[in-house]
Parts: C-alpha cells; structure tokens; sequence
C-alpha cells in the first residue's frame, strides 16, 4: 500500500515543525503502509530541504514536486503516479493517523463491490468528530447541502447485515482528506478530475464509483486527527459548483447549474460569517 500526501503551502511554529512532520510520522508507522509519496507543492526551502532529507534517509519515501499552480486533484494523481503499491491511501497533511486505522480500512474492502472506496472517521484536537462521510446519494442539489454544511440524508436502518462490530457502513461520499481505494479501480475511474481546484474531487470520485456500480464505505473504527485550517470559501465554491453542473442529469438541475456558482459563493460566504460571530462569542 502507498500513503500519498499532498504536502502544500504548509505552515511552520517558531522551530520549524508543523502537523506535516506528525502526519508522516503516523503513515509511516503503519504496518499495512509500504511506500509513502510526499507531494511538495509551494512550500517555503525549509520545508522542501526537509522533505529531501527524509527521502535519502528513508528508501520507502518519495518526494515528488509539484507546480505552484497544479490543482490539488492534479497534485494527488501526479502523487499516484509514483506510488508502488496496489492501494492507494490518500491522506491530507493536517491528519495524524490512529494506529490501526490503515488495518482497519483495507480489511473493510474485502467483498464490497468494484470499484471500492473507503474511508475513516476525523475527529478535531477535542475528539469531536469532523464530518467526513455524506449519506444519502449524491445529486446536483448535494452541493447546497455541503456549501451550508448539512448532512447528507440518512439511510434507513434495517438489520445489519454482519454482526462484527468492523463492519464499514455504505455512505454516498467520504473525505479525500482520508481515503482508501484500489489502485486499478483509482486508474478505472480516470482518478481525480483535475480541474478541481481544492475542494470536491472527492465528491466527484465517490459519485463516479457509485454510478460505475461500486462500493464507498465508511470506517467509523479507523480514525484520525485533523488539525483545524482555515478553509478558502472562494476555492470551494468553484469545486462544489463544478461538481453541481457535473451531476446535473434532470431538466431542473441544469436549471440550478446555470446559477450554481454565484448561489454557492453566497451561501458559504454567509456560512463563514455566521461562524465567525459564533467564534467570537465564545
């Protein structure tokens, strides 16, 4: 299995250390992770050097480096494109792994249906969890929902139908931010769509795998931490409304898609205002 981590812009204290340093500290300390593929995109040389000296160091990392301008889908698949492994474990440089969580995830593929996707649970520094799956399924109007930071709708539950506790749970969409998925079915599906800027890739790929007649699963047993970041609402919008006109299928929502953009710019800057006097209040 290859960890690929897109490693961009990252932010360092006053000695020089930053969550990326925890992150690859956690993939590499994973059993089932072979290989690690560090993506070093707009980093300042401290950072950069770093990198470098890892990879002489160790002979199952890679560095990799990435235009400025690349998307994060394009940077992510430059990163497959040096992976070894026959599983790609797609990891956003904020997320410190638990340990087993790698385990976990991979042994809950086996049996879904091709092309599989799975993902894990992300908790803050708090343990509050993060929202890293959607449930439901993805549609056009699924991009309003994620620009107001609602969830998806839930499935009704019935029996289960294993009574191990690992079972992983069928969800329409989980995070790229920690993300399982067999390299030939990565390949399969065309990998990420690169003309995602920053955000919904992960959307994209999700729905394409379910639209193919696959699996995309949740973990909720293999966790990780995500630090806190500050979230460019410009650079989301633009992916959740590409993904909007992506998925329109029905004559209604190629109607929303044509004003999909501008209706998701205001709805997250509004989003982020009133989360921003709620922060304040505190």
């Amino acid at each position: 299995m290859t960890a690929i981590v897109v490693a961009r812009a990252v932010a360092t204290n006053a000695t020089g250390q930053s969550t990326l340093d925890l992150c690859l500290r956690s993939a590499l300390s994973e059993p089932w992770v072979d290989d690690l593929v560090i993506v070093d995109q707009a980093n300042a040389p401290a950072v950069s050097s770093a990198l470098r000296a890892l990879q002489l160091d160790r002979r199952d990392v890679r560095v990799v480096v990435a235009d400025a301008r690349m998307s994060a889908a394009a940077a992510a698949n430059l990163g497959v494109a040096q992976a070894r492994g026959r599983w790609l474990l797609f990891l956003d440089s904020d997320v410190v792994l638990q340990r087993g969580a790698v385990q976990r995830m991979a042994t809950s593929a086996n049996g879904a249906a091709a092309p599989w996707i799975v993902g894990g649970r992300l908790t803050d520094l708090e343990g509050r969890e993060k929202r890293a799956a959607r449930g439901g399924a993805l549609n056009t109007f699924s991009a309003l929902a994620v620009a107001m930071g609602l969830p998806g709708v839930k499935r009704a539950r019935g029996k289960r139908k294993s009574s191990k506790p690992s079972a992983a749970a069928p969800v329409a969409s989980v995070s790229g931010a920690f993300m399982l998925i067999g390299r030939e079915d990565f390949s399969a599906l065309g990998g990420f769509d690169e003309a995602y800027v920053s955000d919904a890739a992960d959307l994209d790929l999700c729905k394409r795998a379910a639209d193919a007649g696959g699996s995309v699963l949740l973990q909720a047993e293999a966790s990780g931490v995500q630090f806190e970041r500050q979230r460019k609402g410009r650079r989301q919008a633009q992916g959740l409304a590409r993904f909007a006109v992506k998925s329109a299928k029905t004559p209604l929502e190629r109607m929303f898609a044509l004003f999909a953009g501008p209706a998701i710019g205001a709805l997250i800057g509004l989003r982020d205002a009133i989360g921003g006097r709620r922060g304040g209040r505190r």
